[in-house]
C-alpha cells in the first residue's frame, strides 16, 4: 500500500530505533502501515533489528505485478504503464538483503480494490495470488514465506466485483499453508472513502503485526531463540497500493 497516512498529524511519527524502512518508491509526508506494524511488532517480539523493505505502486492490479509480465495482460486492468513492477521488487529485496545476515519473515499484502474494477482480473485474482505466492518463494528463496493478506474493503458501489475478489483472499488464506488474513472492517479513510487516513494506517499495521505474531508463535526460530544477538529479522513490506 502506497502511504496515505500523513506524517504531520503525528506527535511522534519515527520508527522505532531498532527498525529500518527499505522504500523503493517512497511518497514525502505520507506513510504506509509499516509505522504501526513496526511499533506493535516489537512490542510482540523483541528483535535486536527489524528491516522493512517496501514498494508500493497505487492502483495496480496482479496483472502489473507478475513475473512474466507482458503489457498485453496488464493492458486487461489499464496497467501496461506501469512496467514490470515484479522485477523491480525482487532486485530491490535482493539489493536490500546482499551480503547481510537476513531472515526473511513475511510478507504483508495489501491490495485487490484495482482487480475488483475488471471482470478478467476479479476472475483470476485467486489463481494469480497463488502463482504470485509462490514466485516470490521461490525468486526469494523462502519456500515457507509467510504471506498476510489484508482483506480489501472499499464501497462495493464503487468496486462491483468486490465480492469476487474478497472471496479469493478469503479462500487464499485458508487452503494455501502459511498464509493468513487481517480483517480491515472499521478502519478509519480520508474523504475518498477509499485510501486509510492516519488513524486507519496505523491501526492496520498494528492488526497486521498481531495476525504476524500469532503466525509465527508456533515454532518460528525468531519467537523462540530471542537470544541469538547476530540475528536481524527483515519482514518484507511487499505491497503494492489502493488504486
Amino acid at each position: 500500500m502506497a502511504g496515505h497516512g500523513q506524517l504531520a498529524e503525528m506527535n511522534n511519527p519515527a520508527l522505532p530505533a531498532n527498525a529500518r524502512l527499505f522504500d523503493l518508491n517512497p511518497r514525502d509526508g505520507c506513510f504506509g502501515p509499516e509505522v504501526g506494524f513496526a511499533n506493535r511488532f516489537l512490542q510482540l517480539m523483541p528483535l535486536d533489528e527489524l528491516w522493512l523493505i517496501k514498494y508500493a505502486v497505487g492502483g495496480s492490479s496482479l496483472f502489473a505485478w507478475e513475473r512474466d509480465w507482458s503489457s498485453e495482460r496488464a493492458s486487461i486492468a489499464d496497467d501496461a504503464d506501469k512496467g514490470a513492477l515484479y522485477q523491480r521488487l525482487i532486485l530491490h529485496a535482493k539489493h536490500v538483503m546482499h551480503g547481510e545476515n537476513v531472515h526473511l519473515l513475511a510478507c504483508l499484502w495489501m491490495q485487490g480494490e484495482s482487480d475488483s474494477r475488471y471482470p478478467s482480473a476479479a476472475a483470476q485474482y485467486q489463481r494469480n495470488l497463488a502463482r504470485l505466492f509462490a514466485d516470490l518463494r521461490q525468486d526469494l528463496d523462502q519456500p515457507l514465506l509467510q504471506f498476510v493478506i489484508g482483506l480489501v474493503n472499499p464501497a462495493p458501489s464503487r468496486f462491483a466485483l468486490l465480492s469476487t475478489v474478497r472471496a479469493a483472499q478469503q479462500q487464499i488464506a485458508e487452503t494455501l499453508p502459511n498464509a493468513s488474513l487481517v480483517d480491515t472492517d472499521g478502519l478509519t479513510r480520508h474523504d475518498d472513502e477509499l485510501h486509510y487516513d492516519t488513524a486507519g494506517q496505523l491501526e492496520l499495521g498494528r492488526r497486521f503485526a498481531d495476525q504476524l505474531f500469532l503466525d509465527l508463535r508456533p515454532g518460528d526460530a525468531c519467537a523462540t531463540d530471542k537470544a541469538d544477538n547476530d540475528r536481524r529479522a527483515s519482514m518484507a513490506r511487499i505491497c503494492p497500493a489502493h488504486p
